[in-house]
């Protein structure tokens, strides 16, 4: 591996930790009240930038990266650091989140299914933007500007993630063995 691949992949391990932290900064936001918001839904937008970051460096590289096992643990983070955020923020009942906790974790250990973890963590994912959109308008609309953004600059990788979604989940599976010569 040459020299630039050796500092793309750096690059790339540099910010999958610095996801790390800015997860540990939305989960210090708990407690705070619905002002803090904007501020979280800013704190997700750089974190949820800085996975699509890594992914394009490590990519780049060639090889994989050393810390490339903790990229989904830590998109899962962001969206659970999130909903946190919101339960600490009164905005979202602690009744409904810990049953949502709750029931995503049995349902994971029973089915332990990467395409079922993706999709439990859905609600906690886009809850703080939809909150943000009476809450927060102008953090909303800079989420929204932020997602068609990425879906232009990196739309096909996107697409990518939803097909691996659905052959995960076995929604995919017949198609796949009927295209197969």
């Amino acid at each position: 591996m040459g020299r630039v691949e050796r500092i793309l992949r750096l690059l790339a391990d540099v910010a999958t930790l610095a996801r790390g932290g800015v997860v540990a900064l939305v989960l210090l936001r708990v407690g705070e009240g619905p002002e803090a918001l904007a501020g979280v839904v800013r704190l997700l937008l750089l974190g949820w930038t800085l996975d699509v970051l890594d992914g394009v460096l490590a990519r780049a590289s060639r090889r994989p990266s050393p810390l490339a096992a903790w990229d989904y643990p830590l998109d899962a983070g962001l969206a659970w650091a999130g909903l946190a955020y919101l339960v600490g923020a009164g905005l979202v009942p602690e009744g409904f989140a810990w049953s949502w906790a709750v029931g995503s974790l049995v349902l994971l250990l029973r089915y332990p299914k990467k395409s079922l973890s993706m999709l439990l963590q859905v609600p906690a994912t886009f809850a703080p933007f939809y909150y943000a959109q009476k809450l927060a308008p102008e953090a909303f609309w800079e989420a929204v500007i932020w997602a068609f953004l990425m879906l232009l600059l990196d739309g096909r990788r996107f697409l990518g993630v939803v097909v691996e979604f659905m052959v995960d989940a076995g929604l995919l599976a017949s198609a796949r063995r009927e295209s197969r010569p």
